[in-house]
């Protein structure tokens, strides 16, 4: 099949690199980009060598797929707008402003039989293909994000910005629902919360703990699997783990070191956003996963407000 013609629909800071990655595809022809900042979609177009669409009218007749990394306040409107033109389209997370919208994205694209994904990028992270082979030994896992604060993404909450990838995770990881939940969170910059800690027990039995902050001095990723006969701890910055092991009545453990090679997770996700375009592969994350992601913000948000 020959390649696919793409577009690039906001092209800030996350934009652009969506940009690269569909203009480096194997699978795509990245024919032009868009941004309500005309001025930002000229330049972008420029160091690419495609073109400045300048109405989103002109788009659909142009392209077979989309992706947008706009706004998440603009994601309703845009994405609706390319489903009801029977164009792919690949947006980034969270999928829209509540769920109750993503929900109404993801049954637009079915009566319009067309591909829909949603870009939680941590699906694409080989970090956690370890806990996802062995999900049905683990008893407790936590995994914390944390960052210095900074303007872009302060749009939204910490939950929207940081937490959804984390209840994506855990939704993906053991396949079970949320029975029940406790959280703590904390406004401090902004009217948003800016730091939160969430336990979950899963209908499955496993415990989680979720901990997000953009109020942290350093950048903090890693997550804790606790499993029947072992414990996994892997650094998801650095790419580095351990697995510690032991027999029962032994005061000693066993520690295996080992590191996990590096991946482009963007360009994975997206070059596996084309490919299902083309039919090749299932979609990665359905609008209905990522909309289940949302509404549990929403049920965790509405009980700090509380």
């Amino acid at each position: 099949m020959s390649k696919l013609r793409g577009a690039v629909i906001g092209v800030g800071y996350l934009g652009n690199f969506h940009a690269q990655k569909v203009k480096g595809s194997e699978h795509a022809t990245l024919v032009g980009v868009f941004d309500q900042y005309a001025p930002q979609a000229d330049k972008i177009a420029t160091d690419l060598g495609v073109k400045a669409f300048k109405t989103l009218e002109e788009i659909p007749s142009q392209v077979d797929f989309v992706t947008i990394a706009a706004a998440t306040q603009a994601h309703y409107e845009l994405a609706a707008f390319f489903l009801k033109n029977k164009i792919a389209v690949l947006v980034e997370k969270p999928i829209a402003a509540t769920s109750q919208q993503g929900y109404e994205l993801a049954a637009l694209a079915k009566a319009n039989n067309v591909v829909f994904s949603v870009g939680h990028i941590e699906r694409f992270n080989p970090s956690y293909k370890i806990v996802k082979d062995s999900a049905a030994k683990t008893k407790y896992f936590e995994i914390n994000r944390l960052a210095p604060f900074r303007a872009r993404g302060a749009d939204v909450s910490v939950l929207h910005d940081l937490m959804i990838h984390d209840l994506d995770l855990v939704q993906f990881l053991f396949n079970s629902d949320i029975e029940k939940f406790m959280v703590y969170g904390h406004k401090f910059i902004k009217d948003t919360i800016d730091d939160v800690s969430v336990r979950l027990q899963l209908k499955s039995g496993v415990q989680v703990t979720i901990n997000n902050s953009r109020l942290n001095p350093t950048i903090v990723r890693n997550y804790r699997a606790v499993q029947n006969d072992r414990t996994i701890y892997v650094n998801t910055a650095t790419l580095e783990g351990e697995i510690l092991t032991g027999e029962a009545n032994d005061p000693f453990y066993k520690t295996e070191k080992f590191n996990i090679e590096k991946v482009d997770s963007l360009n994975l996700e997206i070059n596996h956003f084309i490919r299902a375009v083309k039919k090749e592969v299932p979609v990665a994350i359905t609008g209905e996963e990522a909309s289940l992601a949302l509404a549990n913000i929403e049920k965790i948000l509405a009980e700090i407000k509380s």
